[in-house]
C-alpha cells in the first residue's frame, strides 16, 4: 500500500502557524505606560472590534459536510473600555487589535458548526476565550465567552476582497483552503479572560 500525505494541509498548518507568530509578534505587550507584572492576560473589556484576515480550513472545505479543523488570524481596531486586573480603566478610539481562533466541527462550504478556542490582544493586553460558530454560505454568528466570564457575540464573513466565482469552483473540486474574512463583534456587556 503506498502511503500519501498532505502536504496542502501541511502547508496550511505551516502559514496558519507563521500567520499567529507574526500577530503575537507585532503586538505590544502593553500600552504606553499599561498595567505591568501580570503578562497582559486577564483583562476586561467593553465595546466592539472589527477585524480582517484569514481562514484556513483543513481538510479543505467542498460542498459535502466532514469534520476538520479551522485557524484564523486577523488583525483590526476595537473601541470601548479595557479595565486592567489592576483597576486601571483606559478609553480606546480605534486601538490596535488582533483576532487568533482554532476550531473544529463538522462543516461544509454550505455551512456547519465549530468550537474552539483563542484571543483577542487590544492595546498589548490578551484576552482569552472559548470560541462556537454556526455557519452558513459565506457567514456565521460567532459566540466568544470569556476565560474568566462575559461574553462577545458577532458575525464573521468572506471578505469583501474574495472572488465568489473562484469560492464556488474550490468548492465543487478540490476544496477551499484558505479564505480571507472580516469578523465584526461586539461584547454583551463585558468579556473578561
Amino acid at each position: 500500500m503506498r502511503k500519501t500525505t498532505n502536504s496542502g494541509g501541511r502547508r496550511a498548518l505551516a502559514a496558519a502557524g507563521i500567520a499567529l507568530a507574526a500577530l503575537v509578534a507585532a503586538a505590544p505587550s502593553s500600552a504606553a505606560g499599561g498595567d505591568r507584572g501580570h503578562g497582559g492576560s486577564a483583562e476586561t473589556f467593553q465595546g466592539t472590534c472589527e477585524f480582517s484576515g484569514t481562514l484556513w480550513q483543513h481538510p479543505p472545505l467542498t460542498n459535502v459536510p466532514q469534520p476538520g479543523r479551522a485557524w484564523a488570524a486577523a488583525t483590526g481596531v476595537c473601541s470601548g473600555t479595557l479595565t486592567g486586573r489592576k483597576g486601571r480603566v483606559r478609553q480606546l478610539d480605534r486601538a490596535r487589535a488582533g483576532y487568533v481562533a482554532q476550531a473544529e466541527g463538522t462543516t461544509s462550504c454550505g455551512g456547519g458548526t465549530a468550537e474552539g478556542d483563542g484571543f483577542i490582544r487590544i492595546a498589548g493586553e490578551r484576552i482569552q476565550f472559548r470560541f462556537t460558530e454556526a455557519r452558513g454560505p459565506g457567514a456565521g454568528v460567532i459566540q466568544l465567552e470569556g476565560a474568566r466570564g462575559g461574553f462577545a457575540h458577532g458575525a464573521a464573513r468572506v471578505s469583501d476582497d474574495e472572488d465568489p466565482v473562484r469560492i464556488a469552483q474550490e468548492c465543487s473540486g478540490s476544496g477551499l483552503r484558505r479564505v480571507g474574512i472580516q469578523i465584526d463583534l461586539a461584547t454583551t456587556p463585558t468579556i473578561s479572560g
